[in-house]
């Protein structure tokens, strides 16, 4: 089955590079000219915020379509750490910084509406705190909804790592708020908490899982610290042919992101991009 092929722009760019979002979307363009991809993923960056015309220019004159974007994943850390200030009695600071998030979540919003991206990924939880008072960032998501629609954006909830919890129970706590929302599942987030085959095979989500990101990882069962470097499919332990035959088996139709980065201080690897692509538009 043949799936639309993605490549996020964080496997380009970041600060190893000095965020260099204008080379990496020449290699994006050059890359959908190929056929390799059929559109990018924008990776939200903090450094962003102060560059916001530029970047969204960048990606408008690359003429590569932008169907998803990734919020600013430090949004859910700061969500999760309101919730753990609430809980612990420190209310005005957790007002603070879940009115903070909110302000983020609608500067990224507005860069979604600008470029006219239509469904935004998202991590709900997220850093130390993680998913420890995950009833409050539950219980954040219709009102994250309600602003994302204001901006023509769907929400997609990731199975982000969690340290109390594991991510698809959280899921399972996620659907009765998701709204018009869906699901979007990640190979290494996956793997590290040996949940990829219980995942994909859970009639409960797999109806609303509608994107893919694929990375590879080589750390054992909630080894944390395996997460980084991220690495590319064949690198570390996912079984790629077994995962393209379980999107197979729920009759997976959706998009695919690649996001291993080729990013160093000598330039890109541009050839190993091409070959990972090339492996996963045949596998996937």
């Amino acid at each position: 089955m043949k799936r639309p092929l993605y490549c996020s722009t964080g496997a380009l760019v970041g600060r190893v590079n000095g965020y260099d979002f204008r080379g990496a979307m020449k290699i994006l363009r050059s890359l959908y000219e190929e056929e390799r991809i059929r559109g990018l993923e924008l990776m939200m960056l903090p450094a962003y915020y102060e560059n916001r015309a530029a970047v969204t220019e960048a990606v408008r004159q690359s003429g590569v379509p932008s169907p998803v974007i990734h919020c600013d994943k430090e949004i859910g850390t700061m969500l999760s750490d309101a919730g753990a200030l609430t809980d612990s009695g420190h209310e005005e600071e957790a007002r603070a910084l879940s009115e903070e998030a909110f302000r983020l979540f609608r500067l990224n919003c507005s860069f979604a509406e600008d470029l006219g991206i239509p469904r935004m990924v998202i991590h709900l939880w997220g850093g130390r705190t993680s998913d420890s008072h995950i009833a409050r960032n539950v219980g954040a998501l219709p009102d994250l909804t309600e602003t994302a629609a204001a901006h023509g954006l769907r929400l997609l909830i990731e199975n982000v790592p969690s340290s109390a919890g594991d991510p698809l129970s959280n899921w399972k706590r996620v659907l009765p708020f998701l709204g018009n929302g869906g699901l979007i599942f990640d190979s290494r987030f996956g793997k590290l908490h040996e949940q990829i085959r219980e995942t994909l095979t859970d009639p409960a989500v797999t109806p609303r899982i509608e994107h893919v990101h694929v990375s590879d990882f080589g750390g054992g069962y909630r080894e944390f610290s395996a997460l980084r470097p991220i690495l590319h499919p064949g690198e570390g332990k996912i079984d790629f042919p077994a995962l393209a035959g379980l999107l197979d088996g729920m009759g997976y139709a959706g998009s695919v992101t690649l996001e291993s980065p080729v990013m160093g201080e000598n330039g890109w690897d541009v050839p190993k991009l091409r070959r990972t692509l090339s492996y996963l538009g045949s596998l996937l």
